[in-house]
Formats: C-alpha cells, sequence, structure tokens
C-alpha cells in the first residue's frame, strides 16, 4: 500500500490521539472483550493454566538470559 496508510498504522495513530480517560475506557474494553473470548474458547482451563506458567517461565528464561549475557534487562543495548 504505497502512499497510503496501512490500517492497523491509522488504528494506532488514532489511539495516540485519545485522550487519557478513552484510552482507559479502550484498555478496559479490550480486556473484557479478551477476557469474553477466552472463556468462550477455552474448553478446559487446566491447560489454559499449563500455558500461562510455560509462558511466564519463558519470559523469566528470557530475562536471566539477558542478565547474564548483557547485564541489564533494558529493551535497548
Amino acid at each position: 500500500m504505497k502512499g497510503g496508510k496501512r490500517p492497523i498504522h491509522a488504528v494506532a495513530t488514532w489511539v495516540r490521539r485519545q485522550p487519557p480517560k478513552m484510552k482507559a475506557l479502550l484498555a478496559v474494553f479490550s480486556g473484557l472483550v479478551a477476557l469474553l473470548f477466552l472463556r468462550m474458547v477455552v474448553q478446559d482451563h487446566d491447560k489454559l493454566f499449563v500455558a500461562a506458567e510455560a509462558v511466564h517461565a519463558l519470559g523469566i528464561s528470557v530475562l536471566i538470559y539477558k542478565l547474564t549475557k548483557e547485564k541489564t534487562c533494558a529493551g535497548t543495548h
């Protein structure tokens, strides 16, 4: 899409320009929609818990790796 904005860029720009109260409302609404989606999709909640713990462990592993290799957990070098 040369010359035009991509839809995701247009939405991100629109959200950035909103006042803080609107951003908070959008965040709450998005969170509720995400929870509702998970409630409808996930059949076995035990598997969801195990998946969440696995992602958490992976994140901690990445932070430990960054600490040992780069001596910082900052996002930039």
